[in-house]
This record gives C-alpha cells, structure tokens and sequence, in this order.
C-alpha cells in the first residue's frame, strides 16, 4: 500500500499544482478526469513501440542516445501529444492559452503515474522516492513545454502547425537529454571514464533547466488568463482577411449556437450556421466588401464584427459576437465605439443593424443609441425566418459618437 502510494502521489501533488495555477478560468472537472484517464491509456502504445524497437538498440553510445531521444522519448511524447491534440485541443472550454498547459499535464501526470507504478513494483522503495523528486516532475517539465505550444497553436491558427512541432520537438529535446544521461552508464566505456554521479548530476541539471523554463512559461500564460478573465480589458481590433476566415468560423461555433439557444430551434441554428459561417459564405460576404475585424483582448481573440456600406452614407453592422466569458465586461461597446469611428472616417452618416426581436442584445443597442425604424420578417430558405428589428443611429460629423446612458 505504502508503495502504491508513492507511485500515485507525486503525480497527483503536479495536477493539484497547476490546477492552483489555473485560477481565473477553471476547466470542467469531466474533461480533466477524462485527460488524466486518456493519459493513461497512452502508456499502451508507447510501450508497444518501444518494445517492437528495443531489440535493435544495443549498449553502444550511438544507440543509448538514438534510442534516448527517439525510441523513448520521441515516442511517449508523441503518444502524450495524439491525447491532447485529439481530444483535450478540441474540448470547447480549451478557451484559453494556459489550457494547454493544464491539459498538457494532466496527461502527462497520467502516463507517468502508471509508469510510476510499473516501475516501483518491480524495483524496490528508494527507487520509489528517487522517481518521486526525478521522473514525475520531469514528465511535469516535459509536458508544460508541449503545453505551452499547443496552448499557443489554439490562438494562433496560421501558426498551428509549426507550433505543434515546436511543442513535441520542445518536449522530446528535454525528455531525451534527461535519459540520455541516466542511461548511458549502461555503455561500458563511458562507465570506465565517467562516474555514474556525474552523469546523473548531468540528469539533474537538464532537469532543473528544465522545471526553470517550464515555471517561466506558467507565468507568461497565467498572465495571460489574468488579462483575460480578471483585469481590466486590453482590447484592439484587427482587419481581417480571407486567411481569417477559418478563426472567424472557429469563433462564430464558439458563440451563435450559444447566443441563439434560447430563440431559434437547434435545427434552425444549425441551417443558418451552415448559411452563414460556412468557409464559403464568409469568403463570399469578404468578396461582396464586408469588412471583418477581428476582436482580441491580451493579444487573444475573444470575437469578431463585420460591416458594409448598403447605400450612399448608409452603413450595416453585419455582426458582432464576443465569446461567453468575454461578454460583461465593455467589449461590445468598443467594438461598436471602433466601427463608428471607421464608417464616420468612410463618410457614413448612419450605421444599421438587424437584431431579433427576442434577442436580450436589443437593450444593449438601445442604450448605444440606436432606434427602432420597423420591423423585418426575411425568409432565409428551408422554411426558416428570420424575425428582426432593423434599428438605426444617426452619425455626427463631428466628435465621437454620443451615447445613450
């Protein structure tokens, strides 16, 4: 039992650890015990690769290393990295950067607490308490490595694929090194001029660069979910274009299914999201001069808005969606406040919108200064309509647009 024990807690102890981390936007507590679980089940491939390649790897330092950094630590890392891509990466509450992190370890924590135990039952305690400060938290360092990667390929979608390979590159140069050193005392000749201490001394020192690095990159997301979820706003829009168009729809699923559960019908929401957030409508409407923005806050977007000129002077906000835990907090108004401020600059003297009639969003408008000019039933096909107000505000020439409190 006291066995059992060892090999269980210190991963645990890491995933209460960053857990305490993710303070300001916590993960639903079914998807990490499914991560923890699917890290677990990875130990199942990586130890059938690993023993289908361990009979051409022989004691030689060539091999020691090559099987080091590509047949144990390139192929658990890659076996961690499928969960958490596959599964953990397309969890809607992965809303944030340092949900990579989390994820990532929660992983890890679960590949390692088997292996733990694998190898405390057939070795004796004081490899026990030796894994317990070494190979647990290495497998932590490794994984927050990857996580900070991918938690950056989840915002960064032009970037997604070079960030994945950063992520498993990253982990995999820290896993290896850190079991090169500890194996090659197996090789004869390194035995006879290098002492077992020094190379595992040289363990320990790749270990620690690494829990170094691995704290530093907690702290740049744990900032980042700070500016996100709890200080104040650090909004910016950006002008889309055509490359946005698939981050536009990876929002628009994030959000309208949401904001309209309450009005529209499943099947109604899900015509008109195929009608209007398909890749090719959104380039069809950038096509037809819809000018789309993309809405970021801490350099994360959280939304995205888009408007045209439908008459001389006459402008249409076409959209404006801000993500759930975003809302509340000023951000529709400065997306609004930013899009007036560009169609005045157009030479527009009204900007427009149509808003459902059931939609809570219409006190919002109102308080923005938008009115009622009538009502507008638009028949959108299959038998669906869509069932709107179409408000105006009037533009001044001059001065930043007034606003109803």
């Amino acid at each position: 039992m006291l066995l059992l024990a060892l090999a269980i807690a210190p991963g645990l102890a890491i995933c209460v650890y960053i857990l305490y981390r993710d303070v300001y936007n916590r993960e639903p507590a079914l998807n990490m015990i499914l991560s923890f679980a699917f890290g677990i089940l990875s130990i199942v491939p990586a130890l059938s690769i690993e023993t289908v390649l361990s009979p051409y790897l022989d004691r030689s330092i060539f091999s020691i290393v090559a099987g080091a950094f590509f047949g144990v630590a390139l192929v658990e890392e890659l076996c961690k990295f499928l969960v958490l891509r596959y599964y953990c990466f397309t969890r809607p509450s992965f809303d944030e950067p340092l949900d990579g992190i989390v994820y990532s370890v929660l992983v890890s924590m679960g590949f390692a607490t088997v292996e733990n135990i694998f190898y405390i039952y057939n070795e004796n305690l004081s490899v026990a308490f030796l894994r317990m400060f070494t190979s647990v938290p290495a497998h932590a360092a490794f994984a927050i490595i990857m996580g900070y990667y991918v938690g950056r390929a989840r915002f960064e979608r032009t970037q997604r694929k070079s960030l994945f390979i950063k992520g498993i590159a990253g982990a995999m140069l820290a896993h290896g090194t850190y079991d090169a050193f500890l194996l090659l005392g197996e090789n004869a000749w390194v035995k006879q001029y290098v002492s077992q201490l020094l190379l595992f001394t040289g363990a320990i020192a790749s270990l620690y660069i690494c829990i170094r690095l691995s704290r530093r990159l907690i702290r740049v997301h744990h900032l980042t979910s700070q500016r996100l979820f709890k200080a104040t706003p650090k909004l910016s829009l950006r002008k889309a274009s055509d490359e946005d168009i698939l981050l536009i729809r990876e929002l628009s699923l994030q959000v309208w299914p949401q904001t309209y559960a309450a009005i529209l019908s499943p099947e109604q929401i899900q015509y008109m999201m195929n009608l209007l957030y398909s890749e090719a409508a959104l380039h069809q409407q950038m096509q037809d001069n819809h000018h789309f923005y993309i809405v970021y806050n801490a350099s994360i977007p959280i939304g995205f808005a888009s408007y045209s000129e439908i008459e001389k002077g006459i402008y249409k906000l076409h959209k404006i969606y801000v993500l759930p835990l975003q809302q509340g907090r000023g951000t529709g108004r400065f997306v609004l406040e930013q899009i007036i401020e560009r169609v005045k600059a157009e030479g527009a003297t009204a900007l427009r919108l149509n808003v459902n009639r059931n939609n809570p969003a219409l006190g919002f408008y109102k308080n923005l200064g938008f009115t009622i000019l009538h009502e507008e039933d638009i028949d959108i096909g299959n038998g669906y309509f869509m069932n709107d107000y179409v408000m105006e505000k009037k533009l001044e020439e001059n001065g930043s647009p007034q606003t109803a409190e």
